[in-house]
């Protein structure tokens, strides 16, 4: 932010200098410098009220960016381990021998998989740590988990 108020001043004691500049050469050509200086000034600070104003939309921008890269990397851990664990139940139901309980499986990881699909992704910007856990997922004290 130091940085940004310092680009600021800067660009306004150019436009200062610029401008001083050109009343040097008003009154080279007969205007007197008096009249000027206060223009030169208004100048000066108009030009850097513009830079402050542009540092700040930047720094708003890379905050924005900042927030939305942080959203999808939630995402991306909230899928990574609700689809993981939907597999993990799919690759250990191929080697249960009752095929009704073997499809049983299959289907409740597959719905696990659509339910986080359909749960988790329009939801993307609401939370601001990762959902590991979802409601149907919580076994009560007592109980075993679920495969």
């Amino acid at each position: 932010m130091r940085k940004k108020l310092a680009s600021a001043l800067l660009i306004g004691l150019l436009l200062f200098a610029v401008s001083y500049a050109l009343d040097l050469l008003l009154h080279w050509l007969g205007i007197p410098g008096s009249d000027t200086i206060i223009n030169d000034l208004v100048v000066g600070a108009i030009g850097g009220a513009i830079g402050a104003f542009a540092a700040y939309l930047w720094v708003r921008f890379e905050a924005e960016k900042q927030a939305r890269a942080r959203e999808k990397m939630i995402l991306i851990v909230e899928l990574n381990h609700h689809i993981r664990n939907a597999f993990q139940t799919i690759s250990q139901a191929i080697v249960i021998a009752d095929e009704q309980q073997r499809l049983r499986l299959i289907d409740t990881a597959l719905e696990r998989v659509d339910r986080v699909l359909t749960e988790l992704v329009p939801t993307v910007g609401d939370v601001s740590t990762p959902r590991l856990f979802l409601d149907e997922d919580r076994n009560p004290p007592g109980t075993t988990a679920r495969l």
